[in-house]
């Protein structure tokens, strides 16, 4: 008998110890929650055990100029919720919370796309005809009048005015001479995506035409945008000035494929379609005031 008091007394103590142990690790898990939450490796340390999505996570960081103005314990935040998440950088910028953990303010764009090129796009003949200019047209009246003079059919009259949307006349004669479009800033027109045909989407950092009342001409931002059912966070240049774009509102050039068809029927295909965009800017700089980032 009394050897069965002494063990249950001896397995109660142990249960109230083990209960008190657990108390006091709860208690201090809620004290200090950052430090049971956070890992305690660095990035270099995680990438030498073979976290290849912490690599590309800094090296995108590197490559967009984030990462210098990161404080090291949102870095190791950040790398340990995208392993726990499974989401990409750009994933977790969508989300305001963490755009603004990094830095950046985050604002919704309405979007539409526009040709890089159209001069591939127009009739063979037609193309030939403007070669064959001497100098170029500098207004849609002028070109409009050549035509007309020229006695172009409807069909090239109507391609010509397409192609107008998209570009400028000058850029039209420019093309047919093998020379890149300019933008509005005078730089070459560096579209964001390639249409390489059958599905292949080059997604790149390149220049978006721009109201400059909004976003100021050779601005530089960041974008988040879908490709193809895939989101993407390129570095971009506020480098052309939409006829259509006003207020918060963004056009984003595109180099159409081989698969694309002739102006006036051209459709852009639908793996481009956002309806929205997000654009990110460091908190510390107002676009509307014309500062540079």
């Amino acid at each position: 008998m009394r050897y069965n008091n002494t063990m249950k007394t001896i397995k109660q103590r142990a249960l109230w110890r083990t209960c008190g142990a657990f108390f006091t690790v709860g208690f201090l898990l809620l004290q200090f929650p950052s430090a049971s939450l956070t890992p305690t490796w660095s990035p270099e340390e995680q990438i030498r055990y073979g976290d290849m999505r912490t690599r590309k996570t800094l090296d995108e960081l590197d490559h967009l100029g984030l990462r210098p103005h990161l404080k090291d314990y949102v870095l190791r935040e950040l790398l340990y919720f995208q392993k726990k998440s499974g989401k990409s950088l750009a994933e977790t910028l969508r989300e305001p919370e963490w755009a603004n953990k990094l830095g950046l303010s985050s604002g919704q764009y309405k979007v539409t796309w526009y040709i890089a090129n159209p001069f591939e796009l127009l009739p063979r003949g037609l193309q030939t005809e403007i070669k064959e200019r001497n100098t170029p047209l500098r207004s849609r009246s002028q070109i409009m009048k050549w035509a007309k003079l020229s006695h172009f059919s409807e069909s090239w009259r109507r391609a010509l005015k397409a192609a107008l949307i998209e570009t400028t006349p000058e850029n039209l004669w420019r093309a047919s001479r093998g020379k890149r479009p300019f933008a509005k800033n005078g730089r070459f027109l560096e579209p964001i995506v390639v249409d390489h045909g059958n599905g292949k989407f080059e997604v790149r950092d390149g220049h978006i035409a721009t109201d400059p009342r909004v976003i100021p001409t050779n601005t530089e931002v960041l974008l988040l945008v879908r490709i193809n059912g895939e989101d993407r966070i390129l570095k971009v240049r506020a480098a052309d000035i939409g006829g259509g774009v006003r207020g918060k509102h963004v056009d984003l050039p595109i180099h159409v494929g081989p698969e694309t068809k002739p102006m006036p029927d051209t459709r852009l295909p639908e793996e481009i379609r956002n309806r929205r965009v997000h654009i990110l800017t460091p908190v510390r700089y107002r676009i509307n005031r014309g500062q540079k980032a």
